[in-house]
């Protein structure tokens, strides 16, 4: 209610900053994710289903075939930016707001955009798995925006390199172009936005260019040669999978890459090594409950970010190799599937977890005994995540209409919405409180708070959950066969 106030005071000049400011920010985050959602897994799809080589049969070149499909996937994208760029005018018109100011921001819009899907095309054209692709396409533009940046603050902060040093550092950076294309930052620092700039539009320029050298030579498999551990492999290691596809053949499907719990336990090694250096840095003082709550809350935000892309593994890869119909001719059900998946689970995810929750109750005894409930909801919450992820992947992963954006749809429902609905309803309550009685005793406390989390947590899981479970069980070989058939 403050806020509403301070905002009907503000002068409009302040009114169409801020508008102007949150129209650019939505615009350029979504700007940076195009090449993720559009272009990432356009010539990889062509070479999962083998007609990217008959592109070639003709007289098209590498070029052609990039721009082509470049062009196609990208027009959403370019054309929802040039219906956002007259709505960034409107700020103009009520003041605060200088053309070039708009201008530069609209520059910067289309440079982010163009950028992102080059890189999901460069992505798309070495990799032939949708979700390498994909996530490579994500950690290359977190890293042009955010990467630079931290490295030039870790060097500042240890006094390798001085603060202009820092400064010229950081805007090599993608993501600096954004702050600077505001007045009130590009006076001084021109050099800089032009600078950061011209990194993107490089950026975009070498992986288009990559793309279209790599297509060509990139259309036709390999042949696959077997490794020297696969021509020593023990007898018992033979006898130990032949044992595991007679229990579970979906386990067996799902257990052939070794090296997946060795990256979880590499990601869960790195962890350690931040959170190490962080005790370094700052001593005893660093052990206290909300470093411990901090420090379990983004691990257990990282396992289930990873969760959620694996429950959407089997049935998305079997639908994008079209070997879907493979697993429909065996006499396995739903509940075999679902067996397999929650083994598979467990073993790459069991131990490195577990290793975590064995932390918790030094943590807790560590820490007040006001703070108990947040380690007991949180342990609550992640199980349950965890249970209506298992079912809600294998769901999505066999309706959506694009296997590849399964895992998305799976964290929305399960760790976006429950926060959505949390903030939702903490607005309404405090908002329609004020107004109603401005009075009225301050019952609003972190009791409260924690209590509702749980609550929408739980409900959110049990709902999803549940669905997906009996949807699953009453028609999963008709689920199974229409997305065979799609």
């Amino acid at each position: 209610m403050f806020i509403v106030m301070r905002m009907d005071n503000a002068p409009p000049h302040q009114f169409s900053q801020i508008i102007f400011g949150v129209i650019a920010g939505f615009a350029f985050f979504f700007c940076n994710l195009a090449g993720v959602r559009l272009t990432a897994d356009t010539l990889s799809e062509e070479k999962r289903n083998g007609t990217l080589g008959l592109l070639f049969l003709t007289n098209l070149r590498g070029l052609d075939v990039v721009l082509g499909k470049m062009s196609a996937c990208s027009l959403q994208a370019v054309f929802g930016l040039m219906a956002v760029a007259p709505v960034m005018m409107v700020p103009l018109l009520m003041g605060g707001v200088d053309p070039a100011e708009v201008g530069r921001m609209v520059g910067v819009l289309f440079a982010a955009l163009f950028m992102s899907l080059s890189v999901g095309m460069a992505c798309s054209a070495q990799f032939k798995s949708s979700k390498t692709a994909i996530v490579m396409t994500f950690l290359i533009i977190l890293i042009l925006n955010f990467g630079i940046p931290v490295i030039s603050i870790v060097l500042d902060e240890y006094n390798h390199i001085n603060s202009s040093e820092s400064q010229f550092l950081a805007c090599f950076s993608s993501g600096a172009m954004f702050p600077l294309a505001f007045s009130g930052n590009f006076s001084g620092n021109s050099p800089f936005f032009y600078q950061s700039l011209a990194t993107a539009l490089s950026v975009g320029l070498v992986s288009l260019g990559f793309s279209v050298w790599r297509t060509p030579r990139a259309w036709q498999d390999r042949e696959a040669k077997p490794s020297a551990i696969a021509k020593l492999r023990p007898a018992e290691a033979i006898s130990r999978r032949t044992k595991l596809l007679n229990d579970n053949p979906a386990y067996w499907l799902g257990a052939r890459w070794r090296w997946q719990p060795l990256l979880v336990w590499a990601a869960l090694f790195a962890g350690f090594m931040l959170w190490l250096w962080g005790l370094l840095e700052n001593g005893r003082w660093w052990l206290d409950e909300e470093v411990h709550l901090t420090t379990l809350w983004c691990t257990f935000a990282c396992f289930k970010c990873w969760i959620v892309s694996a429950v959407c593994d089997r049935f998305r890869e079997d639908r994008q190799q079209s070997s879907l119909e493979l697993l429909l001719a065996t006499p396995l059900n739903f509940s075999d599937f679902s067996f397999g998946q929650a083994r598979r689970l467990l073993w790459q995810f069991g131990l490195p977890l577990g290793l975590v929750l064995a932390t918790v109750p030094f943590m807790m005894f560590d820490s007040d005994g006001d703070t108990w409930p947040y380690y007991f909801v949180g342990l609550a919450i992640l199980v349950a995540d965890i249970w209506a992820m298992h079912f809600v992947g294998m769901q999505l992963s066999l309706t959506s209409r694009k296997p590849s954006f399964s895992a998305s749809g799976v964290a929305l429902r399960i760790l976006f919405l429950p926060w959505i609905i949390f903030l939702g309803v903490i607005f309404l309550t405090v908002v329609i409180g004020e107004l109603l009685n401005p009075r009225a005793p301050d019952w609003f406390n972190e009791a409260f708070s924690l209590g509702l989390w749980f609550f929408v947590c739980l409900a959110n899981n049990l709902f999803w959950g549940l669905r997906a479970m009996n949807d699953l069980k009453a028609n999963f070989r008709q689920m199974a066969a229409r997305a065979a058939g799609a």
